[in-house]
């Protein structure tokens, strides 16, 4: 009769497939349909554009509203105004309510965001993919490099909390109603369309890095990740190791994107972690890794997790659309009339303040008052 720990300790390659098969589709399924909306959003927000600098009488656009969700500084200084006057500001809604359904999503859910949904962490995995094809594997950098370089990206998150908590109220304000950050996301826009060389060099030392190395701008330089991770050491999820089945084959620590030793922990608290699902789909024995809550909880596979992800990111920004807080406050005659001196709108704090024509009072709506619903 042959003991049960030999059953555990040699397991069968077809156990894992068993305990993993079929859903493996889900998370390369998410990601494209969130690249391809990142992309059509893209051309119809250039489709905006291009209509500011066309002459009166030509057929409106309308501007497309999501395209805050790539205003993340904007948002966190809207949500630093509204936790301190109770005020919900209106120049970037969507922003703000976007950037608070993934700031909720990692606190409940870890930092899923980056690795299901966030188009960038997207393109940085198939771009390290491809260069694991090129070149036949993506060298590693040594612990103490690694731990520094991973300093970074920290450092940046430190350096934007520390310039925009401590703002008052009505310098926030100020800020948020100023034409630079009214046209935010027209001079984004503009930055890629009429990209210069330096940026363009940059764009492809960072792409040339993320051939080579897993994960570069996720792993090193993304302050929006960091932030995400530490907020996601909140979740009561997470992957947890049952070390009476595990037979330390270390699969899960050879497969993890974040190079986050799984088999020595029990429950995986990591920042680093993008509940990705790789470590447990790579698992051969069922149940020694679970995605799940604190001890005795059932586990949440990739099927229950996508979908409780996009419920959240999916269905915050439609309440807060049907409650009418999503399009932003700015007219349409204000947009174009600050489109003519896009050029001339620096930030406030710059060396050079924007000469843009204020918009008229009684042309914008006065901010969302009172706490979001």
């Amino acid at each position: 009769m042959v003991p049960i720990e030999n059953n555990l300790t040699r397991p069968t390659r077809a156990a894992g497939r068993e305990d993993t098969a079929g859903w493996g589709w889900i998370r390369p399924a998410v990601q494209a349909g969130f690249l391809l909306f990142s992309i059509l959003l893209g051309v119809e927000f250039g489709r905006f554009v291009s209509f500011l600098a066309q002459p009166a009488g030509v057929t409106e656009v309308s501007r497309p509203a999501s395209v805050e969700a790539y205003l993340p500084i904007s948002s966190l200084m809207s949500l630093t105004y509204l936790v301190k006057t109770g005020t919900a500001h209106r120049v970037h809604p969507a922003g703000l309510v976007i950037f608070c359904a993934v700031l909720i999503s990692s606190i409940t859910l870890r930092r899923g965001f980056c690795s299901w949904i966030c188009p960038i962490g997207t393109l940085s995995e198939h771009l390290h993919k491809a260069g694991r094809r090129i070149f036949g594997r993506n060298p590693r950098l040594p612990v103490w490099p690694d731990r520094l370089l991973r300093l970074a990206k920290y450092t940046l998150l430190g350096f934007f909390l520390w310039a925009i908590l401590p703002m008052p109220a009505e310098a926030l304000k100020e800020f948020l109603d100023g034409p630079y950050n009214r046209m935010a996301d027209v001079k984004m826009y503009l930055f890629f369309a009429e990209i210069s060389a330096t940026a363009a060099v940059v764009l492809v030392t960072f792409a040339a890095l993320s051939l080579l190395i897993q994960n570069f701008w996720c792993r090193y330089l993304c302050p929006y990740g960091a932030l995400l991770g530490l907020l996601a050491r909140l979740s009561p999820l997470g992957v947890r190791r049952d070390p009476t089945r595990c037979n330390l084959c270390r699969r899960c620590d050879r497969t993890c994107p974040n190079r986050i030793q799984v088999s020595k922990t029990r429950f995986v608290a990591s920042e680093e972690c993008t509940a990705c699902f790789s470590c447990v789909a790579s698992c051969p024995i069922p149940q020694a890794l679970r995605f799940c809550g604190p001890k005795g909880a059932p586990s949440i596979g990739a099927p229950v997790y996508a979908a409780l992800l996009l419920l959240l990111i999916l269905f915050v920004p439609r309440l807060f659309a049907s409650l009418g807080y999503w399009e932003s406050n700015t007219p349409l005659s204000v947009y174009k009339r600050l489109y003519a001196t896009i050029h001339a709108i620096d930030h406030p704090r710059g060396p050079v303040r924007a000469q843009a024509p204020p918009a008229a009072p009684d042309t914008i709506e006065p901010p969302w008052s009172g706490r979001a619903p």
